[in-house]
């Protein structure tokens, strides 16, 4: 897991509520200029289906634990409780039409998160972006992804090209359960896998590594 890297959004960590977001159905998105990656000798030959950027979003749903419960990503589009939902893959950001474009106004790719009907034994929703073939997502020409709720409101907005050096996945964003609201943290963390379950694993330990410890039993035993 690598540092985070600077972003216009500044950072942010709050309840949804304070951020001034409805709460019941979040969206996350994804919009990227269609890049195509040059590859020379074998490798041309070798690759001729890996030639433009490939990116795919994916929301992973963990317990208190930080144990991986679900993936909902371009392999499944749905959890099994069918409260958090991928719209459907977009190969390439060219592959649907005038309407998928960069800057038309329907996302490329979006996941659908119905709070309310998220299971009480997930405390934890991870966002995740993947270039799947491992191209850098600094090589895009344009792309970004947000999280805005169902009246248009956006959380953040997070440009991929600003993504470190040979970065080829990031961990945009968690969601942790509260007592009455869900809390929201930009995250912009790189890492060191693009295979999706494999870097949801590297999510799970991280989310562990950042739980408060439990307090020690206080013995009941007297001195003298």
């Amino acid at each position: 897991m690598s540092t985070p890297y600077a972003q216009v959004t500044p950072p942010l960590s709050d309840s949804l509520s304070a951020l001034g977001l409805n709460a019941e159905t979040l969206f996350f998105a994804l919009n990227y200029e269609f890049t195509k990656v040059e590859t020379k000798g074998l490798l041309k030959r070798f690759k001729k289906n890996q030639d433009a950027i490939d990116l795919d979003i994916a929301c992973v749903l963990y317990d208190k634990n930080c144990t991986i419960d679900d993936i909902v990503w371009f392999k499944q589009l749905r959890d099994k409780a069918e409260s958090v939902r991928h719209q459907g893959d977009s190969l390439n950001s060219k592959d649907r039409g005038d309407q998928s474009l960069y800057r038309a106004p329907l996302d490329q790719e979006q996941i659908r998160l119905a709070l309310a009907d998220i299971p009480e034994h997930i405390e934890h929703i991870a966002m995740l972006v993947s270039s799947y073939h491992g191209h850098p997502l600094g090589k895009l020409n344009a792309g970004e992804v947000h999280l805005s709720d169902d009246e248009g409101n956006r959380a953040f907005e997070v440009n991929l090209r600003q993504s470190p050096r040979d970065c080829s996945a990031v961990w945009i964003a968690s969601l942790r359960r509260g007592i009455e609201d869900w809390h929201l943290t930009l995250q912009n963390l790189p890492l060191d896998e693009h295979d999706i379950p494999k870097a949801a694993q590297l999510i799970a330990h991280e989310l562990a590594r950042v739980l408060p410890m439990p307090l020690a039993p206080v013995s009941s035993e007297s001195g003298g």
